[in-house]
């Protein structure tokens, strides 16, 4: 009896040692995190990423705040969207949508809203030209052309209407040849500009950073997509078609002196390089197309 009772002890015990092996081999595994969005939502190149999804929704971030929490710091979701965007303004950072994302102070094209970075498209053009990189004079602010938004959300900011709308500021209705000006000319009036952008043809005209100012080009009509903004003197300034700065002079029927030589009486605006075809190179940004005129060194209104 005593054999037997040892025997079914040791019996048990074997199957207890199994079965707690068996437990401790069977290892529970955590639940799969799961999301509610699809894979690619942080991948720029997936369709899937948010930044598409986004814009597929009108620019709504409603949905983002839902669970990311209206300031997005993490909110339900316990993401929040400033790991990447990093600027006070976070998501709704300018440069989150126009610009460059990586810098914050750029925050005008190239890259437009539907990704583009050639200045062929309308929506990148020439802001680069003249917000950064002017070579001819002050960086234009954005709104000489557009009326800036008051935050993310302003209604005027994003609404139903495609494209940007153009708004046209003080420089270019700045009006030349006004009374009290340096060489006032009553019996030739006032140059006011009627600035007027074409949509379909992306160009401006009447605007008197183009040459609707006295001896300027009126008629001049320059593409915000295609065309070399300034490249050649004479757009603005004298002969079109052969870059000339020349304006039209006393003895064809003009307003301008005779003298071929713009660094002549504008030397601190403008150099000229004799030796190789009249090259013209601004070497006083500040004092060009100014609403001025800058002739012996003396700064006068028109």
């Amino acid at each position: 009896m005593k054999y037997s009772i040892l025997f079914f002890t040791l019996i048990l015990s074997t199957i207890l040692f199994i079965s707690c092996s068996d437990l401790k081999e069977d290892v529970i595994t955590s639940a799969p995190k799961l999301s509610v969005h699809e894979s690619g939502i942080v991948n720029p190149s997936s369709p899937n990423f948010h930044g598409n999804l986004i814009k597929n929704a009108d620019w709504d971030m409603k949905q983002c705040q839902q669970c990311h929490s209206a300031s997005y710091t993490g909110g339900t979701a316990g993401a929040s969207c400033y790991d990447c965007h990093t600027t006070p303004a976070g998501p709704e950072a300018c440069n989150t949508c126009h610009g460059d994302f990586a810098n914050p102070s750029s925050i005008a094209p190239p890259r437009a809203l539907n990704g583009a970075i050639l200045s062929s498209e309308r929506g990148v053009g020439a802001h680069t030209k003249h917000l950064t990189t002017n070579q001819l004079g002050t960086a234009v602010s954005c709104n000489e052309c557009h009326t800036l938004p008051n935050g993310f959300s302003d209604p005027a900011h994003i609404d139903l209407t495609p494209g940007a709308e153009i708004m046209f500021g003080s420089l270019t209705r700045l009006s030349t040849n006004v009374p009290g000006g340096f060489n006032y000319q009553p019996s030739i009036g006032n140059f006011i500009p009627n600035p007027s952008f074409d949509k379909t043809n992306g160009t401006c005209a009447n605007v008197y950073c183009h040459g609707y100012f006295k001896n300027g080009n009126l008629s001049n009509v320059v593409s915000f997509t295609s065309q070399s903004l300034g490249s050649v003197c004479g757009t603005c300034h004298g002969n079109v078609a052969t870059g000339n700065p020349l304006p039209v002079t006393f003895a064809n029927g003009g307003t301008h002196p005779d003298n071929q030589n713009c660094d002549f009486c504008h030397f601190d605006v403008v150099s000229i390089d004799s030796t190789t075809t009249q090259i013209y190179t601004i070497i006083d940004k500040n004092k060009h197309i100014n609403g001025k005129l800058n002739v012996f060194g003396n700064e006068e209104t028109y």
